[in-house]
């Protein structure tokens, strides 16, 4: 007996099309493809909204992170340090919050954490 092997994208398209032929209904649809009616109008709907492409996994991280540092002072962190390569996290933070108080500015920790991110700081030597 030959096996067939079918992927999560064929069997998706096979299901809209069964849905979109409309001999059975949603609900017989659903059970004899084992999901729930729920998401097989998700499925169709973004079958509808995109094509074939809607059918993929969408990933499931956050598109923006709420406690983030916003980008701007971000820049502005990585930009004194290009400018003065041998001051550390603290100096930075201390020098920019001397000029521009009214900013609400992260801790040392978290600027260190970005200027790691870039690539700017390098690891303590041992003693």
């Amino acid at each position: 007996m030959v096996w067939r092997e079918t992927d999560i994208m064929d069997e998706r398209l096979r299901f809209v099309v069964a849905c979109l032929a409309g001999d059975e209904t949603m609900t017989e649809l659903c059970a004899d493809f084992g999901v729930s009616r729920k998401i097989g109008y998700k499925w169709l709907g973004r079958y509808r909204e995109f094509g074939p492409e809607g059918l993929h996994d969408r990933p499931r991280t956050p598109l923006n992170h709420g406690r983030a540092t916003a980008v701007d002072l971000v820049e502005r962190i990585v930009a004194a340090k290009e400018a003065h390569p041998l001051w550390g996290p603290k100096k930075i933070m201390a020098r920019l919050r001397r000029t521009a108080p009214e900013l609400a500015w992260p801790s040392a920790s978290t600027a260190g954490a970005i200027l790691a991110r870039h690539g700017l700081v390098g690891r303590r030597r041992a003693r």
